[in-house]
């Protein structure tokens, strides 16, 4: 699919209805693509989350949520979204009542060609229409004007994560660097201390993290040759781009005044320098591996980079996917899953072990996604770390990559369980409370984002953006993976119908969890249950 055509999205939850749209028009020939159909409103919500259209047709009379509903919540979510109801009611009032919720079009089934036609039209011009008054060149310079300061830190992060040369990039380099390209550079990374941050809201961190970085912009008002931004994960950055910079002297001044003024303690780890501005990325990599080590190394919270924790990649990656899996069953307080998954992220595609040097960097990984999962949700890591033996310095010398698997996976097996127990004693996070709730209402067909976020009373906007940052997924993506695993125990241990386990699960609708369990797993239901896993 090519990024200029305009995606749409189909909900309806008869089938025929949607098959007749998908035919009744030359989509490629006029300019779009239809990406994905729904069966209900909800449906059309969860794809939303991964991919959004410029077009959604839908049906008023849906199973679960019905058009009036989804539009109500689209036209407030994402209003650039154009909507087209599609109906067998020829009813005023519903028009109406479309209308007033933001509705562009209004097609009766059975919906004639060239009045889908000519409403694809219109919603093409309506749609470039707005595209090029957005991009008229004199409202996007008032726009890059008013953003360049923002727009330049985020470059410059992106830039230190993948320093990548390419001709696009010297280009932002030189838009943003007028004066001329730094010929060093250095990166210090700055945190709270874990012990303190830990026990603050997520507005309590941001206010906390905007205080420092104001104090520190402040302190180093006039200074030409180091800059400092926030990063997404309640980090800040300084950039030094000059040898007569001493950065560890300066890192000790910034500990010492911020804890004088406000009591809060910092935490820094230190790249090493570079000659090279294109050798930001390595310093940054540094830096994160040095503030990793500052947070267990008792007395010393400023880490500079030394050979002896580097751990050096040489090609070798760990898989994406089964790091995630890890991930979720660290946080999802599951165990088992994580002592059964985690000796195969240890084993070469021949079945032997990796070497030292591989199982090194997956146990880093591992452990420091295991920081950021203990530190996201508030759990303690003393009690883990309390026997000397334990800590991630001593677990990453171990001499063996056979000790190396079996260290790294006690301490993420005990953190899993420790999480679990937090759960099972009704921690006091709003966001365990909800985890919670799910789990015990994951047979209700009308679970969602919107009817959990009014029963907490929260906004649904905020409970989404919460739920992926601290469990790294979205609202319906966890729900779907909590079925789904849910239907993979009744497939084994009963012999229910397929519908039965849709029912059991809170799908109703067989068709439509036929769909999503050969998306997770790969299989259809009838060839997952003759040959398993």
């Amino acid at each position: 699919m090519k990024d200029s055509m305009f995606k749409v999205i189909i909900a309806d939850d008869e089938e025929p209805a949607r098959k007749m749209l998908i035919t009744a028009a030359d989509w490629q020939a006029l300019n779009m693509e239809i990406i994905a159909e729904a069966v209900s409103g909800q449906d059309a919500l969860s794809i939303m989350e991964e991919q959004l259209p410029d077009i959604l047709f839908t049906d008023i009379k849906m199973p679960y949520m019905d058009g009036m509903e989804l539009c109500h919540i689209v036209t407030r979510k994402y209003p650039h979204i154009k909507i087209v109801i599609t109906t067998a009611f020829k009813d005023f009032d519903y028009a109406h009542q479309c209308i007033s919720l933001g509705v562009s079009h209004f097609l009766l089934k059975p919906i004639n060609r060239s009045d889908l036609v000519s409403t694809l039209l219109k919603l093409r011009e309506q749609i470039e229409s707005e595209k090029q008054q957005w991009f008229e060149f004199d409202h996007l310079k008032k726009i890059l004007k008013k953003n360049y300061s923002f727009l330049r830190e985020r470059f410059l992060l992106e830039f230190c994560e993948n320093s990548t040369r390419s001709a696009s990039t010297e280009q932002q380099i030189a838009y943003y660097f007028p004066e001329g390209i730094p010929s060093y550079i250095q990166v210090t990374l700055l945190k709270s201390h874990a012990s303190h941050a830990g026990d603050l809201t997520e507005e309590e961190r941001l206010l906390q993290d905007m205080k420092n970085l104001e104090f520190i912009k402040k302190y180093l008002e006039g200074n030409r040759d180091v800059e400092i931004f926030a990063d997404n994960n309640h980090h800040l950055v300084l950039l030094t781009y000059s040898p007569d910079v001493q950065v560890v002297p300066l890192c000790e001044q910034l500990k010492r005044i911020i804890y004088q003024t406000s009591g809060n303690e910092i935490l820094f780890g230190i790249g090493n320098h570079y000659d090279n501005f294109y050798q930001a990325e390595t310093s940054f990599r540094e830096a994160l591996e040095s503030l990793k080590f500052s947070q267990y190394m008792p007395n010393q919270p400023i880490v500079i980079y030394q050979n002896d924790i580097h751990v050096q990649n040489t090609g070798w990656t760990s898989s994406p996917a089964q790091l995630e899996d890890i991930r979720f069953y660290i946080k999802a307080g599951l165990p088992d899953s994580v002592q059964k998954l985690l000796p195969s992220l240890y084993l070469t595609p021949d079945g032997s072990l990796l070497s030292l040097e591989h199982a090194r960097i997956l146990s880093m990984t591992l452990l420091s996604s295991a920081v950021n999962v203990a530190n996201d949700i508030g759990i303690p890591l003393d009690d883990l770390l309390s026997d000397p033996g334990n800590s991630f310095i001593q677990i990453l010398l171990e001499p063996s990559s056979q000790n190396l698997r079996h260290k790294t996976g006690a301490f993420l097996t005990r953190l899993a369980a420790q999480i679990a127990e937090c759960r099972t004693n009704k921690s006091k996070s709003a966001l365990w409370e909800i985890l919670q709730y799910i789990q015990a209402n994951l047979t209700d067909p009308s679970l969602s984002l919107g009817s959990v976020a009014e029963l907490f009373h929260m906004n649904d906007s905020y409970l989404s953006r919460t739920f992926t940052k601290e469990l790294g997924f979205s609202f319906s993506k966890y729900l779907n993976r909590l079925r789904m695993e849910r239907a993979i125990v009744l497939l084994r241990t009963t012999d229910l119908k397929a519908y039965q386990i849709a029912e059991s699960v809170g799908i109703p609708d067989a068709y439509y969890f036929s769909n999503c369990f050969k998306k997770y797993t790969g299989k259809s239901i009838r060839d997952y249950r003759k040959g398993g896993t």
